[in-house]
């Protein structure tokens, strides 16, 4: 099995690398290979980050 690295942003997200298979709370499940995922809640584009926390 693949690892899977996090890494916490200082004041930033948390950039994830490696296959993860997302589930989201209406079950739909996303998969991807590196995603950034927000800490701040300032997303529009929740659980993503869209680099909001810098503004």
């Amino acid at each position: 099995m693949e690892k899977v690295k996090i890494t916490l942003i200082p004041n930033g997200p948390a950039k994830i690398e490696g296959s993860v298979k997302f589930v989201h709370p209406d079950g739909k499940e996303e998969s991807k290979e590196s995603s950034y995922i927000c800490r701040c809640g300032k997303s529009k584009n929740y659980p993503w980050c869209d680099g909001s926390h810098r503004g």
